[in-house]
């Protein structure tokens, strides 16, 4: 078994955008990939195990055990534990499966090593160690393993990435299958990322997928063409789900949301979905009562859509971030701090048209804010971290990325806030030696980022 800790092998993955990518085989063929649910652990993801090397000697140098590498390459058949049809050639999957897993009497060595291969309470705490991705390969080594590291405790976090081209197999007639969900459902995944599908990927993937109807509990969709019928099935068939993803989807249009969006939703997230503008936000607005969160990335959304927000979402909204919304103002904001006057976690990244005085309605009136983010908002100067300084007490993060033209002088009145912990000046260009000097008294500050 290669040791990724001696140095002269690279790790089995490289993050990339949060996400733990599977290098593909020689072959040209996809592969499956994982994300984490926090950012520490999607780093840890692909970092070789810090495990210390308990087996046995004639388990770890024998080179006839059939063992996969850790370092390996592992596919979606791999990882949803399916194998594939007699003679049949898949597109998007490399599978190992079909290879026949040793038992525990096959395992090399005297019968005490053995047995110590195999002792599931030694492997319930063994396999803590490990990341997710070499949790898969080891689910291969043999069946005791596959069943103690099938135990959904070892999955909880973590969210399955799924292709168009994975979710078939091609059969010797050309004809396209399904793959099986199966393992998938044993480990109790709660929640997908579906990359490129359409409307009949996904009643394929409900109609497989033994969860679907009531254990998934988010659903992200990314570059689809789902259009407004296949959205409407999908959240009339999947009751369950609560959090819900929209990523350049272009096919469904405003009247899909009318029409398909549930109560029971209570984290929702639109990006690059160019059909998006106010009315959507009117069909957020009158049929999420419950919503808490609201990630929202739309060019044509302009100030009248934040004066819809009804006072039962006023009540249970607490996160709302406003990405790259260019037509947002001043206006805006004020019909936004009094619809939803209970927010902790604000983001106007990118909202280039707001300005000190919105700053200054923000921190007047959202005192409960612990996070707020501000970056790439040019008009920004130093008179709104007087503002923020002087209002916002409970703030613990700041960013201010590409703010241009905050200079010293806003860093010394950051520098009285006793709560903040993670301040980000990333390319502020006119911050120099003399304003961090400001920021040595600030004892509570715990990260500070000054890349560019």
């Amino acid at each position: 078994m290669s040791n990724p800790r001696n140095g002269d092998t690279k790790p089995p993955c490289l993050p990339r955008n949060g996400l733990v990518k599977i290098p593909t085989q020689p072959n040209g063929l996809g592969s499956a990939s994982i994300t984490k649910g926090t950012p520490a652990v999607k780093n840890r993801l692909c970092q070789p195990s810090s495990v210390p090397a308990i087996l046995s000697p004639a388990l770890a140098h024998r080179s006839d055990l059939p063992i996969p590498s850790l370092a390996s390459p592992l596919s979606l058949a791999a990882l949803a534990g399916v194998s594939s049809p007699p003679g049949a050639s898949l597109v998007g999957l490399n599978t190992s499966e079909g290879l026949e897993q040793p038992s525990p009497e096959r395992l090399p060595g005297s019968p005490s090593e053995r047995q110590l291969a195999v002792d599931e309470k030694i492997l319930n705490r063994l396999f803590w160690y490990f990341s997710a991705c070499e949790k898969c390969v080891l689910a291969q080594v043999c069946k005791a393993w596959r069943r103690v590291l099938y135990q959904p405790k070892f999955w909880v976090g973590l969210t399955p990435v799924l292709h168009t081209k994975e979710l078939y197999n091609v059969l010797p007639g050309g004809e396209k299958e399904f793959v099986s969900l199966q393992g998938f459902a044993v480990r109790g995944f709660d929640g997908f990322c579906l990359v490129g599908v359409s409307d009949l990927d996904i009643c394929e993937f409900i109609d497989n997928y033994p969860l679907s109807k009531k254990g998934v509990k988010s659903m992200s969709l990314k570059r689809s063409t789902i259009t407004d019928a296949g959205l409407e099935v999908m959240l009339e068939q999947m009751q369950g789900v609560v959090r819900l993803e929209l990523s350049g989807c272009n096919d469904f249009t405003e009247a899909g949301l009318w029409s398909s969006l549930n109560a029971r939703i209570t984290a929702l997230s639109v990006s690059d979905c160019i059909n998006v503008a106010d009315d959507a936000i009117a069909a957020i607005s009158q049929l999420l009562p419950n919503l808490t969160e609201l990630n929202l990335q739309a060019y044509h959304v302009t100030d009248t859509a934040l004066a819809y927000f009804t006072a039962k979402q006023g009540y249970t909204t607490h996160t709302l971030r406003l990405n790259s919304c260019w037509e947002i103002t001043n206006h805006g904001v004020v019909n936004m701090v009094h619809s939803l006057p209970n927010l902790s976690v604000l983001s106007l990244s990118g909202c280039s048209k707001v300005t000190d005085d919105g700053v200054e309605l923000v921190a007047e009136n959202l005192r409960k804010l612990r996070s707020l983010d501000l970056s790439w908002c040019p008009r920004i100067t130093d008179m709104a971290l007087e503002y923020i300084a002087c209002d916002l007490h409970k703030l613990e993060e700041l960013v201010l990325d590409r703010c241009v033209r905050i200079t010293d002088t806003g860093l010394s009145y950051l520098s009285t806030m006793s709560s903040l912990r993670s301040l980000y000046l990333r390319w502020c260009c006119q911050v120099q030696d003399f304003g961090l000097k400001h920021l040595l008294s600030m004892s509570s500050l715990r990260l500070l980022s000054l890349a560019g």
